[in-house]
């Protein structure tokens, strides 16, 4: 064709005279053409197999319903990847021609009509979408899943009772359809009918519990009824999800497109519904479609970092380095992970490195500061933080950090000084009141730190991380001042309020011990473990409470399993030895 360029990658426009088959002329399927030029190899082959099928059919004068079948896959491919990437609405037309070609070779097929609608219905076209739909419903064999879309649409619309019809008319052939039930619900809700519009969404949530929308439509039901528990209940379980609904056609085109990027993709939108194990699986497979495409290594490591799987995160992120040992975020998220290890040599590395690669990146400067500090080399740490302060003079965290280095260079009385300036132009600030707390901590002034903690927590942070974090500070002052009965009132709030703060649940569970609870201890310093396996004070703590319960074999265990998970340190190896020897000494005892 003139002026047009021919591609085994895209759709191609037949050409020639209309042919005849079976006693009708039939003219070649016109099919979209499509730039998938930045599209991977394997999506690339699969739309150019669809495309010589069509040619093929047409060729040897199938017969109508299969050529059509065959040019309606080849829109839903391109429906599939248009779901993967909302924002590429030329996918979305291009299914949409080839649909209506569908239909045009075809017409006696519903699911070419149902998938135009649904697609008019994605694009926002209702009033079309809902023509279609209502075209489709007398051929159909789905017609209760037409009859959802096509309420929504309705609804969507403003014509409520016509939706309202639809939805009963679905609830008649299935009473179990939760989309009905919270369509119903909400416009009683939307009539001013509270107690009817909470019992239709009521049974709507027990059909489909984690349908996030109907949880937030019920919310306002239990508002306007004044109940406010369920309120809060149900605001916290609110999201995007919607309502299921069994519809293979539409199911089943995200799952259509092939190759790395698809499977990046749908990895993606696994993230983003909160399913971080199908999203770590789907993600994997992508880089091993594709080991070199580095956004999926990148997305991998993130999702694992999400999911808590750091060491899994962390050979994710050297792939990715050993893909591009030039990329700075790489480097940077390797030592941060590192250093959440304790592996301060490894993390310094990485950060150092990260550095090297961007120096005008801020927060590379903030973590390469505090692994210098954490590794007792303030001085080195000094001027990370304050490059960071020249390239932003407003990074508040900043001034903290640099406050506390300056504490720990032997200038405390600077460091409180500055920390004491920050709280009095912020006073919410809580880790500038926690970084103050540790300096005066250190200098034996308890009661002053304990009155910056109050005062912070007197601001009522509306961050329960924030707040646990203050009333772990302020346990552990009331610990060292030997009051454990406070110290434990903070350090269980604090627990309350952030369960993963493993440190504490292990300073909880040494007051536990000095007390003498030892069960009460062993629990804490669980609960510390299952927050962060790694914590090495915590299992030697918890081996500890063991043995003097008398359970020799679980504290033996208790250290085997952390030598097994952190094989480098040498504290358990050391541990292992002499529980050993003293389990040995109780048993000649007995």
């Amino acid at each position: 064709m003139k002026g047009r360029r021919r591609s085994s990658l895209a759709a191609v426009l037949f050409a020639g005279a209309a042919l005849g088959c079976a006693g009708e002329d039939r003219s070649a399927p016109q099919l979209p053409i499509a730039d998938l030029s930045s599209a991977d190899e394997a999506l690339r082959v699969q739309i150019a197999g669809h495309e010589e099928q069509i040619r093929a059919l047409h060729a040897e004068r199938a017969a109508a319903a299969e050529v059509a079948a065959s040019v309606g896959e080849l829109g839903r491919l391109y429906h599939g990847l248009q779901l993967l990437q909302p924002e590429a609405l030329y996918l979305l037309e291009n299914a949409l021609a080839c649909y209506r070609e569908a239909q045009r070779i075809d017409p006696g097929d519903w699911r070419w009509p149902y998938l135009e609608a649904f697609a008019l219905d994605a694009r926002g076209d209702l009033e079309p979408a809902a023509r279609r739909y209502r075209a489709v419903l007398a051929s159909t064999p789905n017609r209760l899943t037409v009859l959802l879309r096509l309420a929504e649409v309705e609804h969507r619309l403003g014509r409520s009772s016509a939706a309202e019809a639809l939805w009963r008319e679905a609830l008649a052939l299935d009473p179990d359809q939760p989309a009905a039930h919270y369509g119903l619900g909400r416009i009683a809700l939307d009539g001013g009918d509270a107690a009817a519009a909470a019992k239709a969404l009521e049974r709507a949530v027990e059909l489909a519990p984690a349908a996030g929308r109907v949880h937030h439509a019920l919310a306002l039901a239990w508002r306007d009824l004044g109940n406010r528990d369920r309120v809060g209940l149900h605001l916290e379980r609110a999201n995007e999800t919607p309502t299921p609904i069994d519809d293979p056609l539409v199911q089943g085109l995200a799952l259509l497109p092939s190759g790395s990027r698809a499977t990046l993709q749908r990895g993606l939108l696994a993230v983003q519904a909160g399913a971080l194990d199908d999203a770590v699986l789907l993600l994997q497979r992508a880089t091993e479609e594709d080991p070199s495409n580095p956004a999926a290594h990148r997305n991998l490591a993130l999702a694992l970092i999400d999911a808590g799987r750091h060491d899994q995160a962390i050979a994710a992120l050297q792939a990715l380095a050993r893909l591009d040992p030039a990329d700075a975020w790489t480097q940077l998220e390797l030592g941060r992970l590192f250093a959440s290890r304790s592996r301060l040599d490894l993390s310094l590395t990485h950060l150092e490195r990260a550095v090297e690669l961007a120096p005008r990146h801020k927060q590379a400067r903030v973590e390469f500061g505090l692994a210098l500090a954490r590794s007792g080399r303030p001085r080195e740490a000094l001027p990370q933080f304050e490059t960071a302060l020249n390239i932003d003079p407003f990074f508040t965290e900043v001034h903290n950090h640099r406050a506390v280095v300056l504490a720990a260079m032997g200038r405390p009385d600077e460091g409180a000084r500055l920390l004491r300036q920050r709280l009095g132009t912020a006073p919410g600030d809580g880790a500038a009141a926690r970084a103050l707390s540790r300096i005066l901590r250190q200098q034996q002034q308890f009661n002053e730190a304990r009155r910056v903690l109050e005062g912070a927590l007197g601001t009522a942070p509306d961050d329960p991380r924030e707040e646990g974090a203050l009333r772990l500070e302020l346990g552990r002052l009331f610990a060292l001042g030997n009051q454990p009965a406070r110290a434990l009132s903070e350090l269980n709030r604090a627990r309350r309020l952030v369960p993963e703060l493993f440190e504490a649940a292990f300073l909880a569970g040494l007051v536990y011990t000095e007390l003498g609870r030892l069960d009460d201890a062993g629990a804490a310093h669980a609960a510390a473990l299952e927050a962060r396996a790694d914590f090495g004070p915590a299992r030697l703590a918890l081996a500890e409470v063991q043995a003097r319960r008398g359970l020799c074999d679980e504290a033996i265990e208790t250290i085997e399993a952390g030598r097994r998970l952190t094989p480098a340190d040498g504290n358990l190896g050391r541990a292992l030895a002499d529980l050993r020897a003293s389990c040995v000494q109780a048993g000649a005892r007995q």
